[in-house]
Formats: structure tokens, C-alpha cells, sequence
């Protein structure tokens, strides 16, 4: 059972909200959403649209090293993620569940499909990167997670010709935090503040790509998402 957690808003969300914005949580709600339909009956743990903290999510499963850095502005934070090692595979639209079978290529690689035969532990978060055109819709998407500490240095080749390691450089991204699920329009929303947020400051990003972050197993307990927009100069994420 997952156990509460007490936190402030501030480290839920990780930054102090924009002036005149409403946290996610606070939104008016002509129903209450999403409060009865966790598979595992861990609803009671859900706090509409209120994150898990990150150092919650983290607790049970390896994050790659995140370091938060100092924002410009309210409304954002801004991370720097050293160059590393993925698993990576391309979503295919044309099946039936697409982000289900993009994730289960990757954990059955972290299971068995890898050269070496072994088994790699799982990490968090798992990353959906979405390539946009020039309209801002959605040409294709690849998802993503953080090759193990223990496999990192040489992570074994995979099996499978869906998946393949990937070395990303080094990213500085900028995120928005959320409790709620992926379908949910206000986890959309937060793109559009996070963008707001940043041409606040000046900050220019990347136009042709979003990124989505999942730190929580969707739809059990508590959850936290993020939405991210990559740094103007960052993109493609692959090393030379």
C-alpha cells in the first residue's frame, strides 16, 4: 500500500507558481475527476492534480540525476541532465495502444531482449518525446528511459531492432509539475503556462519538440507528470 505523504506545495511542484495563476489542484471542479478509477483501489491516495513529490517518486526506483537549477522567473523549473545513456524506441501510432506498446518493448528489454542476457533494473521517469511541425501537432514520438547506473557505462546492445541505446548530450530543460493522468486536458494546459512562463523571461525553446514526463505508474496511486520544453539549443538529444 502506497503510504501518504504530507508536502508542501512548493515541494510537490518543485517552484513557486506564476502571479495570478492557479495551481492545478485548485482548479474548480464541476465533478470530482479521476477519483474512483485506480486500478489498484489506491484512490483515496489520489489529491486531484496535486503531484507526488519528486523525492517520493524517486523512493522505490532509480532516477537519473536531475539537478534543479536556479529559474529566472515563478512558474517553471529548470533542470540540467548530464549526457547519459537511454532506451529508446519509436511509438507506433497504427496499433491499437501505442504508448502501452512503446513501454512494454522497453521493459522487455530490460527483462531479456539485451545481448548480454541479463536483467537491468527499472527506472524512473519514463520520457514520451513528441516532434512537432510547424502548426505545433504532433508528426511523431519516441519514448524513453534512463539506462540503469549499474549498465550505464556500457549498457548491453538490444536484441530487439524496435529498441536501441541511445547517448543523449547534455539537456537543460524547463518543466511544469502535475498530479492528474496524461489524458487529462489540464496536464495539456501546462505546456501552454510553461510556455508563457518562459517568453516571461526571455527564454526561448525549442519549437519542434515537447517532452512528457512520467515519474508514477499511471493510474496507480498518487501521481506526478511533467511537462517539459526543451532549451532552444537542444534538440536532437543523440550525441555524435
Amino acid at each position: 500500500e502506497e503510504p501518504k505523504e504530507e508536502a508542501s506545495e512548493l515541494k510537490a511542484y518543485g517552484y513557486e507558481e506564476g502571479e495570478d495563476w492557479v495551481r492545478p489542484h485548485e482548479e474548480p471542479l464541476e465533478e470530482e475527476i479521476h477519483m474512483m478509477d485506480a486500478p489498484n483501489g489506491q484512490h483515496y491516495n489520489m489529491r486531484p492534480h496535486m503531484p507526488k513529490t519528486e523525492d517520493m517518486a524517486c523512493s522505490h526506483y532509480e532516477c537519473p540525476e536531475f539537478p534543479v537549477l536556479e529559474s529566472a522567473g515563478c512558474g517553471y523549473m529548470t533542470r540540467y541532465i548530464p549526457s547519459a545513456h537511454w532506451i529508446v524506441t519509436t511509438v507506433d501510432f497504427s496499433v491499437p495502444e501505442p504508448a502501452r506498446e512503446a513501454y512494454i518493448r522497453l521493459h522487455r528489454y530490460r527483462y531479456k531482449n539485451n545481448d548480454a542476457g541479463v536483467r537491468i533494473p527499472s527506472t524512473r521517469p519514463t520520457l514520451t518525446l513528441e516532434m512537432l511541425d510547424e502548426n505545433g501537432d504532433m508528426t511523431h514520438a519516441e519514448m524513453a528511459m534512463y539506462v540503469s547506473s549499474e549498465f550505464q557505462d556500457v549498457p548491453p546492445a538490444s536484441t530487439d531492432p524496435l529498441v536501441r541505446i541511445e547517448k543523449w548530450v547534455d539537456l537543460t530543460l524547463y518543466s511544469r509539475s502535475y498530479g492528474g493522468y496524461l489524458e487529462d486536458s489540464l496536464f495539456e494546459e501546462q505546456f501552454d503556462l510553461l510556455g508563457e512562463a518562459l517568453a516571461n523571461q526571455g527564454i526561448e525553446t525549442n519549437k519542434f519538440m515537447r517532452v512528457k514526463a512520467a515519474f508514477t505508474y499511471h493510474r496507480y496511486g498518487s501521481q506526478r507528470l511533467e511537462a517539459i520544453l526543451v532549451d532552444s539549443k537542444g534538440g536532437p538529444f543523440i550525441a555524435e
